[in-house]
């Protein structure tokens, strides 16, 4: 059955929605299923880097393949895999083979999102249109992150982590079906006689997302590896973790609606959007008991639901169509480098220090280095005209 273009963009967005369901659920069980198993708060720091950085090995490759044969085939080809890793947690009963599914997941998951994100790039037509595709895919992601926390935390704490897994690995089936069936555009696959590498892509118009998308992610890593522990450390249950984790997708929500941004450049958006998170993490350090508070995860959030359609937005203006498979793929592994880091970092000094506030330092450092880096693009392009 062919479908039309409206519908294929269609079905790439409630694809993107269970995706995003599925990585979301595992967030409030994963890290007291490793502790059940014996993990130490580094351990579970290793294993979440660990993977990341498999991811951002996986990313590298991933941009490559993508951009010579197209999207289709590592968009259905991992979903499968996927459904059949996640649900094998479900059987899990040693932490090293807990630490071998997620350096598999993160594998998989690293051709899956650009392979995605490139396809969806090329249903728009201009820069408005562009950004409500992306703003749509964060809408999807933020649908995902309000809903699934809550559904995993609830399903974990009523029947435990691995009914959580099951019901995962169902909605990664799901995913597949869907796409097996949906998914009919490959691109046209040009031949290119100067083949786009990584290199040039690190230039002075792309390297503000780059650096961007570092910080964002390293304190969101943050996050996800502080917030589950307070069902460890605290008598937080793990669906008050996952109302947490919901709280941060409905400041998404919030900030989505505000449809007129779309209007407003892609840089001020994504430095307003840093600026914001920086408040979210400040706001951290000064609330009461050093806990998160609602208002705190609402602001970030919304923040979340600025920079990310900003942020893809600026990419494919600053980077051509033939390299758009390595130019995602380098995001996402730039977006892994961040979280590999994060979690390292905090699993170190979280006994000594507040890694709430390492990763406002981070974000600071972020807004200094892109403004600069900005501000001279923008003098040379005066002063070389």
């Amino acid at each position: 059955m062919m479908l039309s273009r409206s519908g294929q963009k269609l079905a790439l967005f409630v694809l993107l929605f269970l995706i995003f369901t599925s990585i979301h659920m595992q967030f409030p069980v994963l890290t007291p299923l490793a502790v059940g198993l014996g993990a130490t708060g580094f351990m579970v720091g290793l294993m979440l880097g660990a993977t990341s950085f498999v991811n951002l090995a996986g990313n590298l490759i991933a941009g490559v393949v993508i951009d010579r044969t197209g999207p289709r085939s590592f968009i259905i080809v991992p979903l499968g895999l996927l459904a059949a890793s996640l649900g094998l947690h479900c059987f899990v009963s040693d932490v090293s083979h807990l630490f071998i599914l997620r350096l598999l997941n993160g594998f998989l998951l690293a051709f899956l999102t650009p392979a995605c994100m490139t396809m969806l790039s090329t249903f728009a037509e201009n820069r408005r249109e562009q950004s409500r595709n992306m703003a749509v895919n964060t809408l999807m992601v933020t649908l995902a992150m309000a809903a699934a926390p809550i559904a995993g935390g609830k399903i974990g704490e009523w029947f435990g982590a691995s009914w959580t897994f099951a019901a995962v690995s169902a909605i990664m089936v799901a995913a597949f079906i869907l796409a097996r069936y949906t998914v009919q555009s490959n691109l046209v696959i040009r031949t290119y006689r100067d083949e786009p590498n990584y290199r040039s892509l690190v230039t002075a118009k792309s390297m503000p997302v780059f650096i961007a998308a570092f910080g964002i992610m390293y304190a969101q890593g943050t996050l996800m590896f502080e917030l589950p522990f307070l069902s460890v450390e605290t008598d937080f249950s793990k669906g008050d973790v996952g109302m947490m984790v919901s709280m941060i997708g409905i400041g998404t929500l919030l900030s989505l609606a505000l449809f007129f941004v779309h209007w407003v450049s892609p840089f001020i958006r994504l430095f307003t959007g840093v600026v914001m998170m920086c408040g979210s993490f400040g706001w951290i350090l000064f609330s009461h008991g050093g806990y998160p508070s609602t208002g705190s995860l609402l602001l970030f959030g919304a923040a979340a639901g600025i920079l990310f359609p900003a942020m893809m937005t600026m990419l494919t203006e600053r980077i051509g169509e033939e390299a758009r498979g390595r130019g995602f793929a380098l995001l996402s592994a730039v977006f892994s480098l961040g979280t590999i880091s994060s979690p390292f970092v905090a699993g170190i000094i979280r006994d000594f220090i507040s890694p709430y506030y390492i990763s406002w330092v981070v974000l600071m450092c972020v807004l200094m280095v892109m403004g600069t880096m900005e501000q001279k693009k923008t003098s040379t392009a005066v002063y070389g005209a």
